[in-house]
């Protein structure tokens, strides 16, 4: 009776919880579905707009255009408020903490769209791992401890991958911060402003800056958009954890509020970056030289003092069975 009441009640929470799910998972169809449609509209409005254009004045199709326009603004409203129905409530807010949203950024990942994705998977992965544990075990009392087991990992592995990917972006910051402050100044000395030089290479060196070229083309967005330059370059700063690049962004800050010349203060930061990475580099190397240290005394000293005390060790023993043979 026991079990059937505890198999009956993990069943009702997995579909509780698949129930939220499915009610996440409906929220961004539906918006996916409202993004299409209006990419539909959009497009049928532009090519109504070319095609009837005439050649005298067109009074009668700015009527139109205006109420295409008021549609469009209209389905933009929908499609946010479809976007906002669960991820913004209490719960949406408790299963995506504000933490979680800056993670998420952290690894590059913006938008209500990939927020959502995230808390449907942290919503729907615990009971599927907790129903699986609880089925594939062999007894009910190790059923509710896998189910336990497997219901902690489905919510907590997904963060895990998210602070994994973060540290990766971090590692990734400070191999590509050298190459970025000297493409910079090779900008700089060929005559291009700041702006001209975040711009070239945000669109030019993506494969070369994955990390530092998509932040500041997403910076440059934002710049074109209205935003200050200061608080778009501060946002990259405050994103990542990096002494090195809140620094170059305190330099450029400063240019492009005060102006001057740039590139002797970005040759100094570069030749200030590379002795700080040849620290780094020799206490990584001093490190690992003690690592190694312990790895050659756990697998090379035994061989080593086989080979040199063991034919001494073989000519003790083989003196002392003579002697014990003739006595």
């Amino acid at each position: 009776m026991g079990d059937a009441l505890l198999t009956l009640s993990l069943t009702a929470a997995a579909a509780g919880l698949l129930l939220f799910g499915g009610i996440a998972v409906r929220a961004v169809l539906m918006r996916q579905r409202s993004v299409r449609k209006l990419d539909t509209a959009l497009s049928d409005l532009r090519a109504t707009a070319s095609g009837s254009a005439p050649s005298t004045l067109a009074v009668p199709v700015a009527k139109p255009h205006a109420h295409g326009l008021r549609e469009a603004q209209q389905l933009q409203q929908q499609i946010a408020k479809v976007g906002e129905r669960w991820i913004d409530t209490p719960l949406g807010q408790r299963i995506v903490t504000e933490d979680d949203r800056k993670l998420l950024e952290e690894c590059g990942f913006y938008g209500e769209y990939v927020r959502t994705l995230f808390g449907g998977v942290r919503m729907v992965l615990p009971p599927v791992l907790a129903l699986l544990g609880f089925l594939l075990a062999p007894t009910a009392t190790k059923g509710l401890l896998w189910a336990f087991v497997g219901f902690a990992l489905g919510y907590l592995m997904p963060k895990w991958a998210l602070k994994q990917r973060a540290q990766d972006r971090r590692r990734r910051v400070d191999d590509e911060l050298p190459a970025m402050v000297d493409m910079l100044r090779l900008l700089q000395g060929v005559g291009l402003s700041v702006d001209q030089s975040l711009q070239v290479i945000a669109g030019e060196f993506h494969s070369m800056l994955p990390v530092l070229a998509g932040e500041f083309g997403r910076a440059n967005q934002q710049f074109a958009s209205g935003r200050p330059r200061e608080q778009t370059l501060l946002r990259i700063s405050r994103l990542f954890d990096n002494e090195d690049l809140k620094g170059l962004i305190t330099l450029l800050t400063q240019v492009d509020r005060f102006g001057g010349a740039v590139q002797e203060p970005l040759r100094q930061f570069g030749l200030r970056l590379q002795e700080n990475r040849r620290a780094r580099m020799k206490d990584r190397i001093g490190k690992l030289t003690v690592k190694m240290t312990m790895v050659m005394v756990i697998t090379l000293l035994p061989a080593l003092l086989i080979i040199t005390a063991g034919p001494g060790f073989m000519g003790v023993m083989r003196s002392l069975k003579h002697i014990g043979g003739g006595g």
